[in-house]
């Protein structure tokens, strides 16, 4: 009986003009939308809705306080576990693949996590089951977006990357829907979430082709020196892909130190009451996600028929950069609504190209979980550093104002890091 497995593919090994098969090609593109859309769907309705909700209709003291605590240790993990999954994942040996194990058993495990925090009746509790989550969350997503490199063609991997995010976008947006829709039912709520989070590594396996054997692959090495190893980041040849590194660290702290903070600012800056700002923020949230769809999709399609990655992200880092400076030159309704606008397509731009990009820079594509676990610390550590900044701004100049001239600076410095890398085009 014919095998459906395909062989894993390094850029070396597989030039660019090599396509998979239609079928084959389809099944990655389901696949990879649908890893993003589940995954986001159940996080978005706990840690935006459910979550917040819980603390509060339950009588946690200082809900508010229990949600930093939350977001600074579940950060803290996510920063090791992306490394560390990663890097896991390319020593695998497994007769199932090197990804396929962690993806399933990772997304099982994040489930679990996620049921625990609705159930728990003690903060620390909560805390520890938060950090679960993160921590098996990222066993699943480190190995799954390192797949693009074991297995889709360098021509194929704008059109994957589009599709995650085109997944994790909807996700978003149906998170909230989803936690709104059962705010007054908070615990099948979070059952729901937790088995849409659970059967995320199962069903995107069960689309994708099967997963070769890695059990033939070259040994990796034994003992705790050789492990240890395995998580050092790349040294030789590696100036791409810190270039890489730094400009993704950039563009993701500008977009977060506006983004996170949109109900303060609505409420500080254009003085705005609750209602108002609820009210901007949805109407802001439509514009935003429509835009960043439209970016996503369009520059996708670029991407691919031009074969460049480097100048749709550097339109990218300007979008944004112009997006920030609207609510400073216009500080009205309208101009949030064009920083809406232009951030959206910014950040839809930059996910079409993002992924390929940094597989593009990789050292070693062997190592492809490790490397791309570093570069995704560009993401996390640019959200935590974006709350420092933005809320350290506020307490020493009593205005949100100077935030978005930060933030279209911090943009526009990831221009030069991404135009001098010469492994991508």
């Amino acid at each position: 009986m014919k095998s459906d497995s395909l062989p894993m593919q390094h850029e070396e090994d597989t030039p660019s003009q090599i396509a998979l098969p239609v079928l084959h090609m389809i099944r990655f593109l389901v696949g990879f939308f649908i890893c993003g859309l589940l995954w986001m769907t159940a996080f978005n309705s706990a840690s935006m809705v459910l979550l917040p909700q819980r603390l509060k209709d339950d009588g946690f003291a200082n809900p508010n306080g229990m949600i930093a605590q939350l977001n600074a240790a579940g950060a803290v993990v996510a920063l090791c576990a992306n490394i560390i999954f990663g890097s896991l994942s390319d020593r695998s040996r497994s007769r199932f693949g090197r990804r396929t194990p962690f993806m399933i058993a990772g997304a099982i495990a994040s489930g679990i996590c996620l049921f625990f925090v609705s159930v728990a009746q003690h903060a620390v509790v909560i805390i520890t089951a938060w950090c679960g989550l993160q921590l098996f969350l990222n066993a699943l997503l480190s190995p799954a977006l390192a797949t693009l490199s074991d297995r889709i063609p360098g021509a194929l991997r704008v059109r994957m990357s589009v599709a995650y995010g085109l997944g994790t976008t909807m996700g978003n947006a149906f998170g909230t829907m989803l936690g709104a829709l059962f705010h007054e039912q908070k615990t099948i709520g979070f059952a729901v979430a937790a088995c849409l989070l659970a059967l995320d590594g199962l069903i995107v396996v069960s689309i994708w082709p099967k997963e070769p054997s890695a059990a033939n692959l070259p040994k990796a090495g034994d003992g705790v020196k050789a492990m240890l190893k395995s998580f050092q980041p790349p040294i030789r040849g590696a100036s791409d892909f810190y270039k890489a590194l730094i400009g993704r660290f950039c563009l993701m702290l500008a977009y977060n130190m506006v983004f996170a903070y949109q109900l303060y600012i609505l409420e500080s800056y254009l003085g705005q009451n609750a209602r108002q700002a609820a009210a901007t923020i949805a109407v802001l949230s439509s514009c935003t996600m429509t835009a960043s769809l439209t970016g996503m999709i369009v520059s996708g399609v670029i991407a691919e028929r031009w074969g460049r990655r480097k100048p749709l992200l550097i339109i990218a880092a300007v979008l944004l950069a112009g997006g920030f400076l609207a609510p400073w030159l216009m500080p009205s309704v309208p101009g949030f609504y064009i920083y809406g606008v232009l951030a959206g397509l910014g950040y839809g731009t930059y996910n079409a190209s993002n992924q390929a990009l940094s597989i593009d820079v990789l050292p070693n594509k062997d190592e492809a979980g490790k490397g791309l676990g570093i570069l995704n610390l560009a993401n996390t550590s640019g959200m935590i550093l974006a709350a420092v900044i933005t809320s350290s701004v506020y307490a020493i100049c009593g205005t949100y104002r100077p935030v978005f001239i930060g933030a279209a600076l911090m943009a526009l410095i990831s221009i030069p890091c991404i135009a001098t890398i010469r492994s991508a085009r």
